[in-house]
């Protein structure tokens, strides 16, 4: 059974998205050659990125258009499969080898898992990521923290979250040059108790 890891861009305060129209703007001043190479080395092993219908509108805009042909992850981000979850349909013909899943993705994801040569990853997707957290199927979370307060945007987990009985273990931290830190955290056998 190959791993579900949610990799996420997030700031001091929580947060993995700016308001809307500057989303990425605080990553792409500190995005390095470096981050990058780091990047696409944990992409190597993926075999399908996971992502909600706002994540994969916005990113089926960019990556397979002549924009981004120069850029280090383009293959990667066109040739691996994407697996939409989204209770409306997407235009899944925008970005080659994309998937709506239609059932329940809990589910499919677990199946998925069973049956996959690599890895799965979330990039974005709040709602994906709370969903999967919830129903215990994320085995790795891959922060990259940036050191900036964006004081509004969205948050990863909101303060309604409802709370998720689980403990991960760090697995991996790494200070980029630019103070920008790699975090990874692999689920623990036990878990934790709710508080």
């Amino acid at each position: 059974m190959q791993r579900l890891v949610v990799y996420e861009f997030i700031s001091l305060d929580g947060r993995f998205s700016d308001p809307e129209g500057h989303e990425m703007d605080w990553v792409q001043s500190d995005l390095t050659a470096e981050i990058e190479g780091d990047i696409a080395r944990q992409y190597e092993g993926v075999e399908a990125f996971i992502m909600g219908r706002t994540t994969f509108d916005s990113l089926a805009g960019y990556w397979p258009t002549p924009a981004a042909a120069g850029e280090r992850l383009v293959g990667y981000m066109n040739e691996r499969a994407k697996l939409v979850i989204s209770s409306t349909e997407p235009n899944i013909s925008a970005w080659p080898n994309s998937l709506h899943v239609v059932r329940d993705p809990v589910e499919h994801l677990r199946e998925r898992k069973t049956q996959s040569v690599g890895d799965l990853m979330v990039i974005g997707s709040g709602t994906v990521v709370r969903l999967l957290a919830s129903a215990g199927l994320v085995d790795e979370f891959r922060f990259l923290l940036f050191p900036v307060l964006l004081g509004e945007g969205k948050q990863l987990f909101p303060e309604s979250t409802n709370a998720l009985a689980a403990r991960f273990s760090q697995t991996s931290i790494h200070q980029y040059s630019n103070g920008v830190v790699a975090l990874h955290y692999s689920k623990s056998a036990s878990r934790s108790p709710r508080s």
